[in-house]
């Protein structure tokens, strides 16, 4: 019986940020209480805000790519 190794940079983009979100979360969580899930939110929407004109401004430099 063969057992795979998957590794954390194989895992889709979503699986990556949402298991860095919870993560950053609990640290959060335990740093600042209860107010700490509210800082990871608010750094979440900053870096969707962030990677989403990044992608914006990429496909407009380069529209075949994106």
């Amino acid at each position: 019986m063969m057992i795979q190794a998957h590794s954390f940079r194989e895992q889709p983009a979503v699986i990556r940020t949402t298991i860095g979100f919870v993560v950053f979360a609990t640290v959060l969580c335990l740093l600042f209480g209860p107010v700490g899930i509210l800082y990871a939110l608010g750094l979440e929407v900053l870096y969707v805000l962030i990677y989403v004109s990044a992608t914006a401004f990429a496909a407009l430099l380069d529209s075949d790519e994106y």
